[in-house]
């Protein structure tokens, strides 16, 4: 449970760095998209990803989300049978200057 939070976590963490560095929200939702279901293939939850069981939600302070100071938070949620929910989240800003 404890590796799944981090693993987790850490691509929340790197959906939301790629998000807020992205040039319009429809690059950033792209970006965030990508980022999360290559490296759920790289930390061994492909099927997890097939079975549907790896959702992602943005969250964004302001619209569109790709303006100055917008606070970014991106959610994972991994729900599987007979197993608690797992649930994690990562908050990123927008450069003042974007």
């Amino acid at each position: 449970m404890s590796d799944g939070h981090d693993s987790l976590r850490t691509l929340a963490r790197e959906a939301s760095r790629g998000f807020v560095t992205s040039s319009s929200d429809q690059v950033a939702f792209g970006v965030a998209r990508e980022i999360v279901t290559r490296g759920a293939i790289l930390l061994g939850y492909e099927v997890a990803l097939e079975r549907g069981e790896i959702q992602m939600n943005v969250d964004c302070s302001s619209y569109p989300c790709i303006s100055p100071n917008t606070a970014i938070r991106i959610t994972l949620t991994r729900t599987q049978a007979n197993l608690p929910e797992i649930k994690v989240s990562a908050i990123e800003y927008v450069s003042p200057w974007a």
